[in-house]
């Protein structure tokens, strides 16, 4: 399938999801709450979890987690040395939470989740063009013209497909665990996917093995600003084509959680 036809079937299944979830929102007022990045420790051992759950929807403490990298880089390691969520199927309700919110800080630390809000956004409204509009329509504006902040988006979007793909496979195993917005997860988990397939087309273009991870990273930033690159006719496979066939496995147990089905 084309670039367009991969976007646009990830819309309808996020508009799906938003009767399950509703998207991000941020508070107008967060502004006024200005705390301080919170010490690591505050998320490990007994309600480290919760407390990383609660911290997480405060959209003033997510920015103070921003503007502090370093932070969000040992708590994203002892989540992993705590629970293996990178490396293992999970077994138990508190290593799926924990999964859950490791790909969550992920994401909201470097703005992957406004990524998921401007895919349904602007798409919708917009929906056709190539690989270039598309994503200068979806990437964030502070993030699109900083290479720094777009590789530690695009970065932190796959390391959290490694996350969902572990959870994904734990759901049929364990259930889900409770607490969790699974609708919310299935949207990010649908996006982190999109990234996936989008940077593995640019690695392969135009023949396979053509750039490294961190090379295919700076081809899409150069795509999306306008600078020299080789990729402006690059196409993308519909990573999504599969899902009423049941592929990937992952992702379907993912949306079946959030009482969601991908639309066939």
């Amino acid at each position: 399938m084309g670039r367009t036809r991969a976007l646009l079937l990830l819309v309808s299944v996020l508009l799906v999801l938003s009767g399950c979830s509703a998207f991000f929102e941020f508070n107008a007022f967060s502004g006024l709450d200005k705390p301080s990045v919170p010490n690591p420790s505050r998320y490990q051992g007994s309600g480290g979890l919760a407390n990383l759950q609660s911290d997480l929807s405060s959209p003033s403490i997510v920015d103070a987690l921003k503007a502090h990298p370093d932070t969000v880089d040992t708590i994203l390691g002892n989540l992993d040395s705590a629970y293996k969520v990178t490396t293992t199927t999970p077994s138990t309700p508190d290593q799926q939470t924990a999964a859950i919110l490791y790909a969550q800080l992920a994401l909201q630390s470097t703005s992957g989740d406004e990524l998921v809000n401007n895919i349904a956004d602007t798409v919708v409204n917009n929906p056709s063009g190539n690989l270039k509009s598309m994503l200068a329509s979806i990437v964030p504006s502070d993030v699109a013209g900083n290479i720094t902040k777009f590789t530690a988006m695009v970065d932190n979007l796959l390391a959290a497909e490694v996350v969902y793909i572990n959870l994904g496979n734990s759901i049929p195993l364990v259930g889900t665990p409770p607490g969790m917005n699974m609708g919310d997860v299935a949207q990010k988990a649908a996006v982190a996917l999109l990234m996936v397939t989008i940077l593995d087309a640019v690695e392969n273009t135009p023949a396979p093995g053509t750039y490294t991870q961190a090379q295919a990273t700076n081809q899409l930033f150069a795509l999306i600003n306008n600078q020299p690159n080789s990729i402006a006719n690059i196409n993308i496979s519909d990573p999504f084509a599969d899902m009423g066939s049941g592929n990937p496995p992952w992702l379907v147990h993912i949306f079946d959680a959030a009482g969601a089905p991908y639309p066939a």
